[in-house]
């Protein structure tokens, strides 16, 4: 007689959120909520920052992409400035022990920047959540 086992796996969740310079304008170096929840037992995967709109301060722009426990939990000072500019987040393995926002902490090169857009592409997967099974 043969045991069969049960194999499990889930889908990638993806949450998208579009940044603007309003958003961290007059912010500069703070951490500012950047509307993406993840769950108890999320842990990021990947993702990435897309610009849409080129930022025009002086020198430079970038942009950190962490939480309220680490500011740059997943990217630290990525170059958005540039239209197209693609940044990857770098996945830590961190799981979150109870429910989190990220969070964007936007570094002006000065000036008085009026563009800037970028997609926050964030994907993560939940600790012990099922969403198939095969035999």
């Amino acid at each position: 007689m043969s045991t069969a086992t049960i194999d499990t796996a889930q889908t990638l969740s993806v949450k998208v959120q579009e940044i603007v310079l309003a958003d961290v304008a007059g912010k500069s170096g703070t951490d500012v909520a950047c509307g993406i929840k993840l769950p108890l037992g999320a842990m990021v995967t990947g993702g990435r920052l897309i610009t849409t709109e080129a930022w025009n301060s002086t020198t430079s722009d970038v942009l950190d992409v962490g939480d309220a426990g680490s500011q740059n939990r997943y990217l630290n000072d990525g170059n958005i400035r540039a239209l197209g500019a693609v940044v990857a987040l770098v996945p830590t393995g961190y799981v979150y022990p109870a429910p989190a926002e990220l969070t964007v902490r936007w570094a002006s090169g000065g000036g008085t920047p009026t563009t800037g857009k970028v997609k926050l592409v964030v994907e993560y997967v939940v600790a012990r959540r099922a969403t198939h099974v095969h035999e």
